[in-house]
């Protein structure tokens, strides 16, 4: 997993691939220099990783964060309120899609583990 941190004008940024674009909004604008919720974040992925819990949904302002043993999903609020998985299977079957880059992206849950790591200690320095 390839990312950049800089600083913006609102707080630092994240930014990442195109295919991962909605994880670098949800840092930036959700967890933003939080280290206390990055640090909680880590502390819920260590419970998965034990075997505390199988699966984890977090509900944000503008996302919704699904953890679970082998992956993450980051999935904005307005495609989990107007797609369910019967209507993206319909568009998928009509051959329709949306642009979604920047609403829903996934990455293995080692890779988001080692991200946030980077994300604290970027937010701390």
């Amino acid at each position: 997993m390839e990312y950049q941190f800089y600083q913006g004008n609102r707080g630092p940024v994240a930014e990442l691939s195109m295919e991962q674009a909605a994880i670098g909004r949800w840092l930036s604008d959700e967890i933003g220099n939080d280290t206390d919720r990055i640090s909680g974040l880590l502390h819920n992925i260590e419970q998965i990783q034990d075997g505390i819990f199988e699966a984890l949904d977090i509900n944000g302002k503008e996302f919704i964060l699904s953890l679970n043993r082998d992956e993450v999903e980051i999935k904005a609020n307005s495609i989990a309120e107007n797609f369910d998985d019967d209507s993206q299977e319909q568009m998928t079957a009509d051959g329709l899609n949306f642009y979604d880059s920047e609403d829903i992206a996934g990455c293995g849950l080692d890779d988001f583990k080692d991200l946030l790591i980077a994300w604290l200690e970027y937010c701390s320095g």
